[in-house]
């Protein structure tokens, strides 16, 4: 029989693993066994804690959803975007290396430094803002005001160098342009 080393971190990482279909099993068994109960009047016969391993189901997915950044809510059900580190300075300024429940599917870092993008802050309120960014295509366009939250507006695409956005409401803040 052969001998298989393993490291301390894969061995770390496969009981983590071990550890987490555990749960995710007993909290489906549970389940099964309320379903039973309500829907067929089947009493289990042993033991049964469904709130213990509904606990400890949302501990386990909130454990292993966990990110290092802010999140901002929109007005979409369960649909979170990152503040942008320019607009708000309490902001994560990393990225992780792979992107989770609560980032965006672009890494947001690469997005920002990339030719494809362009941001446009405007200091005073004003109504309409006229936004030249030569991308040279119809970008989508991203604004939040200056507490990082996020405006909607009339966008006009004046060109494929120039957007106009117009607010009910004049006020400050910035533009984010993507055209990748």
């Amino acid at each position: 029989m052969a001998v298989v080393k393993t490291s301390n971190l894969a061995y770390t990482k496969e009981q983590a693993l071990i550890k987490r279909i555990k749960v995710e099993q007993n909290f489906g068994q549970q389940v099964y066994v309320l379903f039973r109960e309500i829907k067929f009047g089947i009493t289990p016969c042993c033991y049964s804690d469904y709130e213990s391993a509904v606990l400890n189901k949302a501990l386990c997915d909130w454990k292993y959803s966990a990110s290092n950044k802010t999140v901002l809510a929109t007005d979409e059900v369960g649909v979170f975007i990152e503040p942008l580190a320019p607009i708000n300075t309490k902001a994560s300024m990393t990225c992780p290396p792979n992107p989770s429940n609560v980032c965006t599917i672009e890494d947001i870092c690469s997005l920002r430094s990339s030719a494809a993008t362009y941001t446009q802050c405007f200091d005073s309120a004003i109504a309409t803002w006229v936004i030249t960014h030569n991308l040279g295509k119809f970008p989508s366009v991203t604004i939040v005001d200056i507490n990082n939250e996020i405006v909607i507006g009339d966008i006009d695409y004046t060109s494929s160098n120039i957007v106009t956005v117009t607010f009910n409401n004049p006020f400050a803040g910035c533009a984010f342009l993507n055209s990748k």
